[in-house]
């Protein structure tokens, strides 16, 4: 294993981190918080540049973003909804001023619980429920494809899709697992197994991303406190971070090629990959 890289920064915030994605030069965090649910810094320096203001009786459990389309997006289990804030500088000032008029609302077929943007900038929802399911959206909103998962995952918690067509869910259950599952839900090959912190084991895996350069995909393994790095095979290849109180959500820069870990306690830590 290579030594673990220490984070670089600490951006810490006054509420839990829901999320965290960027576009173009701008970092943006999902807060647990009634208000300026989302800070904004720069991504050169992670210095407060602003705050955006979501409708308050929603429950935002997760954001991502899509560069092409300059859109976040955000999801409510509660009201079994996708948001989609639009970025864009198109707005009169007399559309700006009203509420709403950057927001989009999207009904979803289960109980969201987390996204990310596929390969072709649809939009792919992890949803529990009974079944348990995949739902892809484009990018106005329309249904693309529904994927019930087989009944052994029993917990999904986030999902995203590798260029080859094959979806990849981390999940936890009778099981700590992630999995590689096909169009039909089915599992086809998966790392873990029953709650651990030794050789091969996870204990709820929250969060997924894929790597930067490859399909290498980086695991956050909530409980034991760390980053894990696995092949696009789903094979172990070492810890990328350790010591990591709370984490469970994740976002991989491209440009500077930093990692940031939301962490439940409030802090977004940033490390140099």
């Amino acid at each position: 294993m290579c030594a673990v890289p220490r984070a670089v920064k600490k951006i810490s915030q006054e509420s839990n981190v829901r999320g965290v994605t960027s576009v173009d030069d701008e970092l943006f965090v999902l807060l647990e918080r009634d208000n300026n649910q989302i800070s904004v810094y720069s991504t050169n320096d992670y210095k407060l540049l602003r705050h955006l203001n979501l409708p308050r009786h929603y429950d935002y459990n997760d954001i991502t973003s899509c560069v092409r389309h300059k859109c976040l997006y955000m999801s409510d289990g509660d009201y079994r909804c996708v948001h989609r804030y639009n970025l864009r500088s198109t707005f009169g000032a007399k559309m700006k001023r009203l509420a709403g008029s950057r927001i989009s609302r999207w009904p979803v077929p289960g109980k969201p619980c987390s996204l990310s943007v596929t390969p072709s900038c649809n939009l792919l929802v992890t949803c529990q429920g009974e079944p348990n399911k995949l739902v892809e959206l484009s990018a106005d909103g329309q249904r693309v494809s529904e994927i019930a998962l087989q009944s052994s995952i029993e917990c999904p918690w986030h999902s995203v899709q590798l260029t080859t067509g094959q979806f990849v869910v981390c999940h936890s259950g009778a099981m700590h697992q992630v999995c590689e599952v096909g169009a039909d839900g089915k599992v086809t090959r998966s790392y873990g197994g029953q709650c651990g912190s030794g050789a091969g084991q996870l204990n709820y895996p929250r969060y997924l991303v894929v790597g930067i350069d490859s399909q290498f995909i980086f695991v956050v393994d909530q409980c034991n406190e760390r980053v894990v790095l696995l092949s696009p095979t789903l094979e172990f290849i070492r810890y990328v971070a350790e010591g990591l109180p709370k984490p469970h959500r994740l976002y991989c820069y491209r440009t500077n090629r930093r990692m940031f870990v939301g962490q439940e306690c409030g802090d977004v830590a940033v490390i140099q990959l």
